[in-house]
């Protein structure tokens, strides 16, 4: 098609009439050829019929006279045609009667049988049957076949065709050749003066009309568009001649213009420079100033503090409240200053780093309280939404804004609420938008003045400014902010009826796999307060930890629930009151529950209050409850609330019995303790309590991650772990199921910064592999007992030291220093009390009393691996309590090849243990154990019951009841038993002293099943 496009008209005109005439020609020719070829079969079937009837007429009289010699010579004849090659003669019975086959033919040419009359075409032969017919009717068949061959006719016939197709060819191109130039000449002409158009852009040139036809209509068309042009360009022309000259006219003046603008513009630059220089001398002094004010404010604020911890009167103490409060709000003016100078300098930052929205909220929680004073006014904080995972962004500043509108709602608000809610506007797998409001029953602001509310240093009008103060920069900075972490921020609000602050914040969050169930879950809470939205708060708030959450709106009504439940042989958990409610208040209803559990185990029950906290504190009946909680509530804040009430609990003094620990000295001496928790001051008090109680060594880690990196690469370095259970990049439940997955960790002790007291949260944290718990915020004594235990510091029941009956020491005028294979200053400046020391030399003597034996049958099994580790830690053992020759042979026991026996090294390795078990059998020979010689032989029948009901406090979880059995039995139950229980309920180990209890029942032959 391409070429057929670059060819002229008369060229294509030409070949048109070419294929036509071509097309016409082949179409007659292919008519007259099949006619031919058909009239050409015919015809040699006619003749070669002709031929077999003439052939039956003479071969009648053979047959009749049945002479076939007469009919072989009759077939002969047909020898004078080339053509025929084979001829037979069949009687009427249709048997061969005479035959005739021409030179190489075989009899295969004859049929066995004739058929019927007729002919037929096959394979370039022709084949023709012939009845012989008498008047006596047939006498038999003449079969006659020759060649028939096409190719000579067909040879000779398409090249006349041919020669007829080619002559009728060339005389239809001369005709059109001549014809076709009364239409392409006209065209060629038209063409050609539009060339000499573009070629000379003459646009005077004209086409000549020709015709009237068409081709002539477009030779006018065309003389008639260059005449347009001709009259346009020329008009064209005339208007750039006055273009030409009004430009070579304002050129003169822009080049005057030009000199004055430059003179302008040079003043321009030399004032914009000095107003930027002064704005950034401003700034530079803004923050210069900020930080130079508030250096000696933090130290105000520092010293005010530790003056707030002393022993003040209380006049002194209100005036310092009054210094700490003033100082923050002066600190908080201050930072404001430096946030705007920042923002001006365009210098503030943002952060994208991992953090909880619960965090944020629980930092919140305290301000606002402390903002709202003994306001009349309802603060509520509804839990955020959980996103299963950590958003990224900088908490600070989402902080800041955050206070920033709570602060002024409060501000603005006489009565009322002030409620903080998040809403989560839509999630995909990168992004998280939420949408923060802050709303207010406050005075409201006019439409007017919405417009320009976040200016800077304005407010509502100048009279709320007098009325309230404020510099009128936390709103800009809020705008600002929020600008800056992607989202907008507005105000909805009618005078009168409150204001609603809102702002939006994309989020980019990374997922969290929760390992277990949250804290705390499947607790039974009752919530009872008068306001219908503080209520549905606190309920959303304790289903976000896991909880189960009933509402009810009177005091009277929360007790008529309680006293249902105990009907039903059930308990609420935990009860949420608020104080001040219209009928019965919180208090009432305490005291109420407290009268309807005297004699058994009472839920946890905690006073809610929004104001007046330090009335309620001093109140005669704040015994009645656990602990009191001030609005606004956040998770964190509800669990913290339950754990403090739960420690207080289960750690009521046993009067009568002597303490978990009565020597004066360091507690946990040579402890090598790994703390984890998100929180750095968290972090810093856990190092101090442990390094002032006698720890070796403290490492910090932040989140369950860093400190397993931190383990795998130092996997020896600590003898426990202190691990809080929620932290940002994985919680403690995940890390601790790590540990447990590795072999080199799997048997280092965990223990858990959380209040789970109840059986199900005991499950949960021991299916992740954690080994104790304590309650935040933790108990020092607590802690310590726990630490002693899981590290094996402090002996639980000691019966006695292994002494090797071959070793032989007098320990007469033998000085303490010089006892074989201890040496005890070395000791003694490790462990600085004697008396701890003794106990840890006890506990080693047991813990290790069959260590050889152990690593004889490991050896045997093929178990080298744990071979080698229980050596190393018999080594760091023996080191730590100053038996040097029992640490040098552990340690040539663990460097020994698996290939290698090692049973002389085991051999020399047991005979340094026997010199120290009884080198610490004369150490301890002086000790007695006042628990084994002050009482008699258990009565059975007395501390039966005993047992029973000791069994039922623990089933329901009841540290409280527990401790007190054990205060009233203190001298029917074993002494052992007594400091065995104790220690478990102290750690809130419920089944643990269950086990115990069942343990003594079935030694004495008591069927403790009975109690269950």
């Amino acid at each position: 098609m391409s070429i057929f496009r670059r060819l002229s008209v008369s060229q294509k005109m030409r070949l048109m009439v070419l294929v036509a005439n071509f097309a016409t020609l082949l179409a007659a020719g292919a008519a007259l050829f099949y006619h031919d070829l058909m009239e050409n079969r015919s015809k040699a079937a006619a003749e070669l019929t002709a031929l077999a009837s003439i052939l039956a007429q003479g071969s009648s009289i053979a047959l009749e006279f049945d002479d076939s010699k007469v009919a072989i010579e009759n077939l002969a004849q047909l020898r004078a045609n080339p053509n025929i090659f084979a001829a037979a003669i069949y009687t009427v019975n249709g048997k061969l009667f005479a035959q005739y086959l021409r030179d190489q033919r075989t009899k295969s040419d004859i049929p066995l049988m004739p058929e019927k009359d007729g002919f037929q075409f096959s394979a370039g032969e022709l084949a023709v049957f012939q009845q012989i017919n008498s008047q006596s009717g047939n006498l038999g068949t003449v079969y006659i076949k020759e060649t028939y061959q096409l190719s000579k006719w067909l040879q000779d016939y398409l090249i006349i065709l041919g020669a007829v197709l080619i002559g009728s060819l060339a005389l239809g191109m001369l005709i059109s050749t001549r014809l076709q130039r009364w239409i392409s000449r006209p065209i060629q002409e038209v063409s050609s003066v539009a060339k000499k158009v573009m070629e000379l852009r003459d646009y005077r040139l004209r086409a000549v009309k020709r015709s009237e036809d068409e081709i002539g209509q477009l030779a006018d068309a065309f003389n008639g568009m260059l005449q347009t042009l001709e009259h346009e360009i020329a008009e064209r022309n005339d208007a750039e001649l006055a273009v030409r000259t009004l430009n070579a006219e304002l050129e003169q003046r822009v080049a005057d213009r030009t000199n004055d603008l430059r003179v302008a513009n040079q003043t321009l630059v030399a004032r914009t420079e000095e107003a930027e220089n002064a704005n950034r001398a401003k700034a530079d002094f803004l923050a210069n100033m900020s930080h130079e004010i508030r250096t000696p404010m933090n130290g105000i604020l520092g010293l005010a503090y530790l003056l707030d911890r002393r022993q003040l009167d209380s006049d002194a103490s209100d005036m310092v409240k009054k210094i700490r409060n003033a100082g923050r709000s002066l600190q908080a003016i201050i930072n404001d200053i430096l946030d705007f100078s920042k923002i001006e300098a365009g210098k503030l930052e943002i952060e994208h780093e991992p953090f909880r929205l619960q965090d944020v909220f629980d930092n919140l929680a305290g301000i606002m309280a402390a903002n709202a004073g003994d306001k009349d006014i309802e603060l509520i904080i509804a839990p955020p939404p959980n996103i299963h995972g950590h958003v990224l962004g900088d908490a600070l500043r989402l902080e800041q804004v955050l206070i920033n509108l709570v602060g002024n709602a409060i501000k603005f608000t006489d009565h009322g609420a002030v409620k903080l809610s998040v809403a989560l506007l839509a999630k995909d797998d990168k992004i998280a938008t939420m949408r923060f409001s802050v709303t207010d029953s406050g005075i409201g602001i006019a439409l007017a003045k919405q417009t320009h509310i976040f200016t800077a240093f304005s407010q509502a009008d100048t009279s709320t400014t007098r009325r309230f103060g404020g510099t009128g920069l936390g709103l800009t900075i809020c705008r600002h902010l929020v600008i800056k972490m992607g989202g907008e921020i507005g105000v909805i609000s009618e005078p009168g009826h409150g204001s609603e602050f809102w702002f939006t914040v994309p989020f980019a969050w990374s997922s969290v796999t929760d390992f277990v169930p949250p804290q705390l879950a499947q607790l039974d809470v009752l919530i009872a307060d008068d306001s219908e939205v503080a209520c549905e708060v606190m309920a959303l708030t304790a289903r976000s930890v896991g909880w189960i959450a009933t509402k009810v709106e009177s005091g009277e009504a929360a007790l008529d629930m309680v006293r249902a439940k105990h009907e039903k042989k059930s308990a609420y958990d935990v009860l949420l009151v608020d104080w001040k409610m219209p009928g019965m208040d919180g208090l009432d209803v305490a005291t109420a529950i407290r009268e309807t559990f005297k004699d058994e185990s009472s839920p946890v029950l905690l006073m809610v209050t929004s104001f007046s906290r330090d009335d309620l504190l001093k109140h005669p009946k704040i015994d009645m409850v656990d602990g009191v909680l001030t609005k606004p509530i956040t998770g964190s804040m509800l669990y913290n609330g339950v754990a403090t009430a739960l420690k207080r609990r289960g750690h009521e003094i046993v009067a009568g019995l002597a303490p978990a620990s009565t020597r004066s000295g360091k507690r946990i001496s040579g402890v090598r303790a790994l703390v984890v928790d998100d929180s750095d001051i968290n972090r810093e008090v856990a190092m101090r309590i442990l390094n002032d109680d006698g720890a070796a060594f403290v490492h910090l880690e932040g989140n369950g991650k860093d400190a397993l990196e931190w383990l795998y690469a130092n996997p020896q370095a600590v003898d426990i772990v202190l691990m809080d259970v929620q932290m940002p990049e994985m919680d403690g439940y995940e890390a601790t199921s790590q540990i447990r997955a590795s072999a080199q960790l799997k048997n280092l002790p965990v223990i858990a910064l959380t209040a789970g007291a109840f059986k199900a949260q005991q499950d949960a944290a021991l299916q992740a592999g954690m080994n104790a718990f304590v309650a935040k915020p933790f108990n020092v004594d607590e802690l310590m007992a726990i630490i002693q235990r899981l590290t094996h510091r402090v002996p639980e029941v000691a019966e006695g030291i292994p002494v090797d009956p071959l070793v032989s020491i007098d320990k007469k005028n033998l000085p303490i220093t010089e006892l074989p294979g201890i040496a005890v200053s070395k000791g003694l400046e490790v462990w600085k009390d004697m008396v701890a020391y003794k106990k840890f030399l006890l506990k080693f003597s047991i813990d290790y009393a069959d260590c050889c034996a152990k690593l004889t049958s490991t050896h045997e099994e093929n178990r080298h691996a744990e071979m080698h580790a229980l050596a190393h830690k018999l080594k760091g053992s023996a080191a730590n309590m100053a038996l040097l020759e029992v640490a040098q042979c552990a340690q040539i026991v663990e460097m020994m090849p698996a290939e290698s026996d090692p049973s002389e090294a085991i051999s020399h390795l047991q005979a340094a243990l026997n010199t120290a078990f009884a080198s610490i059998t004369l150490l301890l020979a002086d000790d007695a154990t006042p628990a084994a010689t002050q009482q008699g032989p258990i009565n059975v029948a007395e501390i039966t019951p005993v047992l029973g009901e000791l069994l039922r406090a623990l089933e329901t979880n009841s540290p409280t009841r527990a401790n007190q059995l054990l205060k009233d039995y203190a001298t029917v139950l074993p002494h052992d038993l007594i400091i065995a229980l104790q220690a478990r309920i102290d750690d809130f180990d419920f089944r643990g002293a269950e086990s115990v209890t069942h343990h003594l029942a079935a030694e004495l032959g008591i069927d403790s099943k009975e109690y269950e």
